[in-house]
Formats: structure tokens, sequence, C-alpha cells
């Protein structure tokens, strides 16, 4: 125990207090409210007593600036829970859209009132005529296609729940390794046809705005508290770091392990490792094309390899490690806007770089990808690369601005180089109604003609595309003369 004048404490800027902020999924969990500003919705990032953070998908013609004034709404439903003036504290674009941070001028937030508000909202929504009519844009068919999802995955629960009723002391050493194993086979099987037949009924409602957030809505109150005992699930939804896709949920893909405390925890986890399986395919295509590219430079030279948008970087991690004996060398510059993420991948690559005694180096810039868009980053100072890739961030630009970074990293290759570009495709078994509708994860789906559309103008030696082996990611390949 310490004496009093012993106590400690903070230093630098933690001297000053600040309110603690919650994430909007820890404090609604199932259904969290939405911002309006203007005509201009945002989803809730996090709320504190006297300020909140939003993003919106979009980014805005319109863009907020650090010191205007604005009315702000937080609604559940089209219900009003919350209003106060509110002045921009700070704005940013990112990749995922805009975001905002916002001071209340003259109220502030009681978290339990404002839980209590959401709640009664959804209530009185339920009970309204616009409930009615929200409720009526999700097609009869879709509502039966949930329930026989339903069905199907607490079919399994339930047997596994009816074996586990015994008394405690034959329950102890229970093999819940084993029974997944069984069972594993059939219920993959079964999801991949319910997730064909889901992606098709979606595909209907994607261009309606309202029929969509209906049957968004539906799903994630019918299916997604279901599917978040999978741990890839959870995290999909719950998005711990403030975005979709972090490198924690591509590290569950590539780990593929069994995740969960009893089998069916496990077999919903494994469900979702089925989804995201193109995820692992595309990061060992990728490294294929690493090894080629440095066996062919690396002897002579580095060969010089760029990742944007890197994650993890499990590619290079993996790569290094069974490149050891080989004579070669190789620099790695990976680029993300989550330090974690670049902390994750520096830590994972750093035993073997030791090891190589000095044939190859890793560096990792911080980078916003706004930044790299608009190129007044420090790639400018970069030398040429031999290879580039981004695989996973182009999913989330739209075509103009993918266009765009196309040329920008085109530009940054030696003659002879090589750019790598991934993007979901639009298949029958597309991530599209797993990831968009379960899990709130959005994408741009995109074509092997729209990605090609990219090339136009840049005097390419050659272009041209593949996929990795599931089908569901199309890969650009583009050579410089």
């Amino acid at each position: 125990m310490l004496a009093y004048e012993e106590l400690q404490g903070s230093q630098g800027k933690d001297i000053r207090y600040r309110p603690p902020r919650y994430p909007t999924r820890t404090l609604f969990p199932h259904m969290p409210p939405r911002l309006r500003v203007g005509s201009w919705v945002y989803q809730i990032d996090n709320i504190s007593l006297g300020g909140v953070a939003a993003i919106a998908k979009e980014t805005h013609d319109n863009d907020l600036r650090a010191g205007d004034t604005v009315r702000l709404t937080i609604q559940q439903s089209g219900l009003s829970i919350f209003e106060s003036n509110a002045r921009v504290s700070w704005a940013e674009k990112t990749i995922f859209g805009s975001r905002v941070a916002f001071g209340f001028v003259d109220h502030f937030i009681e978290i339990e009132k404002l839980i209590n508000r959401n709640l009664q909202a959804q209530i009185a929504t339920r009970s309204s005529p616009a409930g009615a009519n929200a409720a009526a844009l999700v097609p009869q068919e879709y509502r039966a296609f949930c329930a026989d999802a339903l069905k199907l995955l607490r079919g399994y629960r339930a047997v596994l729940d009816s074996n586990m009723s015994v008394p405690p002391e034959f329950t102890r050493d229970f093999d819940h390794a084993s029974v997944f194993e069984v069972c594993e086979p059939r219920l993959v099987q079964e999801w991949r046809g319910l997730w064909r037949t889901g992606n098709d009924l979606v595909r209907g409602v994607m261009d309606e705005r309202e029929a969509r957030d209906a049957v968004k809505e539906f799903t994630e109150l019918v299916l997604t508290p279901e599917l978040r005992g999978g741990a890839i699930w959870d995290r999909s939804y719950a998005k711990p770091l403030g975005y979709p896709g972090d490198f924690g949920i591509m590290n569950q893909v590539y780990d593929w392990d069994l995740v969960g405390n009893d089998a069916y925890e496990m077999l919903l986890h494994r469900v979702g490792l089925e989804v995201a399986e193109c995820i692992k395919t595309r990061m060992e295509v990728v490294r294929a094309e690493i090894g080629d590219v440095v066996a062919e430079k690396g002897v002579e030279r580095m060969a010089r390899v760029l990742s944007l948008g890197c994650g993890s970087a499990r590619e290079v991690e993996t790569w290094l490690a069974k490149s050891r004996p080989a004579p070669l060398r190789a620099e790695f510059t990976l680029i993300d806007q989550e330090h974690r993420a670049l902390d994750y991948a520096y830590r994972a690559a750093y035993p073997h770089i030791v090891n190589g005694q000095g044939r190859c180096r890793v560096n990792c810039l911080h980078m916003s990808f706004i930044d790299v868009l608009r190129g007044t980053s420090a790639m400018n100072l970069l030398p040429q690369q031999d290879m580039i890739y981004s695989v996973g961030l182009f999913d989330y630009l739209a075509d103009r601005r993918a266009a765009g970074l196309v040329r920008r990293l085109y530009e940054l290759l030696i003659p002879g180089g090589l750019l790598i570009v991934g993007n979901m495709s639009d298949t029958s078994l597309s991530n599209l109604w797993p990831m968009e509708f379960i899990t709130d994860w959005s994408l741009h789906y995109r074509s092997e003609a729209q990605m090609m559309a990219w090339t136009a103008g840049l005097g390419a030696a050659g272009a041209w595309t593949g996929t990795e082996p599931t089908g569901r990611v199309h890969l650009l390949y583009i050579r410089k003369p």
C-alpha cells in the first residue's frame, strides 16, 4: 500500500482530465442510434459526457471543418433521443468516409438516460406506422431464409447443449475439439448453400436504400446476435478499432485456429473463417509474387517491395521465415494508418531480420491513406519500387479514387516494376451477404472489366487480371515498361 505522499499524478498531456469515451457498440450492442447533422447521417463511433465522434460511410461534398457550429440530433429509428448545438472539434477524411468529432455547446449527455431513450424509441417505432412500413420492405422470402439459417445454427446448438446437460462430473473432460471435427464438414457445406442463397436475395435491394436498410436491420436483429458467438463474427461486427477489417480480423483468418469456449462457438467461428478464406488465399498469392520478384532482383541489389494498407503483413513475415537459407536481399516498406498494425507487423518480422544477417530490411510508415491519395505524403521521398501491392484497400474506395491511387502507385514503380491491386469480386459466392448484412461491413465489389478500366492512359507494358483460389478476389497486375 502506498503512502499518500507516494501517489503519482499523470504526466504530459495526460494531466488534463478528459471524461471517458464509450464505444457505441458497447453501449448499444444490438441497435446503435445514428447521428444526424442537417441532411447527413453518421454512424456514431463513441460518446462521452460532452461530445460525440462519428463517421459517414461516404465523404460528404460539404465537409465540416474544425470550429464550425452545427445543430446535431442523435436518432433511433428516426426518432430524436438527444439534440444539441455542437462545435466541430476536428474533422478528417478517411477511405472509410468522413470522420468528425463534435463538442456539445449547450447540452450534455447523461449516458443512462440516453440508453433508456434509445430503448424507448425502438419500442415506439415497432408499434408505429413508420415501423410497420419499414418492416414491410423486408421480403417474405428473405424472412423465411433467415429463419432457415437460424434453424440450421440452433439445430447444432440444441444437439450440443442437450448432450452437455448431464451431471457436471461427466462433462468435466468433454472433448469439444473432437465434437467440432465431427460437425465441421457438414455445417460448412450447409452454410455455403445458405450463403449463396443470401447473396441472391440481397442483390435485389442493394440499389434501394430504404429497402436495403430495412433488410440489414432485420438481419442484425435476427441472425447477427446468434453468429456473434463466433469470435470472427463478433470482432467484425463490433469493430473495436473503429473501422472494419482491422489487422486483428486478418490475423484470425491467417491463424485459422479453433477459437471458442465450446464446440458451438468453434463452429460459428469456423463458418466465419469460410467467408473470410479469400483473405488468406490472396495473401498467399501475394507472398508467391514477392518470392518471384526478390528471386529476380534480390541477388545484384536489394529488391524493393512496398505494401499499402499492410495490416499485419503476414505475407512478409512468412516469406522472411521461409527464405532464410537463400542469399537474397529485400527491403520492405509497410504503410498503414493503424499504428497497432505496424507494431504487430514489425515485431513479427524483426526476428527474421536479425537472423537474416542484414539481407533484409523492413521500414514502417504510419500514414493516412488519404495523404497517400493526395500525393502529399512521405511517399514522395521513397525510392522507386520493384513491386507494389495493395490487396485490401481498394475495396473501400469509390471508383474515381481507386483509379487515382492506381496511377499514384504506378508512378512509384521502377521501370519493369509490378503493381498488384486486389478487390473483392461480385460472384455467386461473394462476401456480399455475410459481410454487408450480418456484420455491417460495406465494400465495393467489382468485376475484372471495372478494374482493368483503372489502367487506361498508364501506358503499361502489360495489364491482366487473375484471382486467388476461392475466386472471390480479383487481382489486377500492371507491369511498367
